[in-house]
């Protein structure tokens, strides 16, 4: 039996009756389910998709095609997303044009694209945000506490949390009742890094120092230090990670963020397009070798 998934932004009269009209066109033994965006749960380890379709209570691979429907500006990047891990599954669908998002991308999107392509992401899970409640004890389960939660939209550290006890998804939704969170294992940390990358070079090469024993973020928008590094002194593996990261996601000019966790592994934890830069030349060597770099490029034209 071939199995049909319609997803739609939202389940209305009309989008009823297209599932209706499109099943009784099907072959008799066919099977046709209809779901919102909304309805999808998907949980990433690596190379290791689950995406699980709430309502209808099951999960993605058990489809043969799944249509996009309807999908509305609300849910153009999980649609990407969607995309991305519907090949990694070989699962067909329509329109395939969402392979290819581009700077819509949201953090959920962007993450998922470096997991697949054998990047360090820490797991990740993921729910619409009128599903977190009900979600919670699922995400406690597999990542246990603390753990982390960041906002889709957030900058700068801004909209990131440490989930410390059960109580804490409730203040999520309280303070952000439409605001889309991802969720992620916590791993202790001493090291934080932010690597420039222009091309296939390193540009600078900095580690981000906190400054508050209370504050769990490493981001200098948030007080912490910053202590540029001679760029010789990147290990290999770090170096690595972050060309392949911005070569993933079609970066040329990127901001990479880099946490090593107690037991000396890496973690790349973002990708940033238009990365903040220090000015000072006398503290940071970014805007002397950003602009080594744009000469490089702009002589390939000669």
């Amino acid at each position: 039996m071939k199995k049909l998934l319609i997803l739609v932004d939202f389940i209305g009269p009309k989008k009823e009756l297209f599932t209706e009209g499109i099943s009784r066109g099907l072959p008799e033994s066919y099977q046709v389910s209809l779901a919102r965006f909304s309805d999808l749960t998907f949980y990433i380890d690596g190379k290791n998709i689950s995406i699980k379709v709430d309502g209808i209570d099951k999960d993605v691979t058990d489809f043969d095609l799944i249509y996009f429907r309807r999908v509305g500006t609300k849910f153009f990047s999980l649609a990407g997303t969607l995309a991305i891990c519907l090949d990694d599954l070989n699962i067909k669908f329509f329109d395939t044009t969402f392979r290819h998002v581009g700077p819509d991308e949201d953090k959920f999107t962007n993450l998922t694209r470096l997991s697949l392509a054998g990047l360090p992401i820490m797991p990740t899970f993921f729910c619409w945000h009128n599903k977190i409640e009900d979600k919670k004890n699922e995400i406690i389960a597999e990542f246990g506490l603390p753990l982390i939660a960041k906002q889709l939209s957030s900058h700068r550290g801004k909209g990131v949390f440490l989930i410390k006890r059960q109580e804490d998804f409730k203040l999520l939704a309280k303070n952000f009742p439409d605001g889309e969170f991802l969720f992620q294992k916590f791993y202790e940390n001493d090291e934080e890094y932010r690597i420039l990358v222009l091309g296939d070079t390193i540009g600078a090469f900095e580690r981000k120092i906190r400054t508050d024993p209370n504050e769990f973020r490493s981001n200098v928008a948030l007080g912490a230090r910053e202590e540029f590094i001679n760029i010789k002194k990147i290990l290999p593996e770090m170096k690595e990670i972050v060309i392949k990261a911005a070569k993933v996601l079609n970066i040329e000019v990127a901001g990479v963020d880099i946490l090593v966790d107690k037991k000396g592994r890496n973690w790349l934890l973002e990708v940033n397009r238009g990365p903040g830069l220090t000015y000072d030349s006398k503290v940071s060597p970014e805007l002397s070798n950003l602009a080594s770099f744009f000469t490089q490029e702009l002589k390939k034209n000669d």
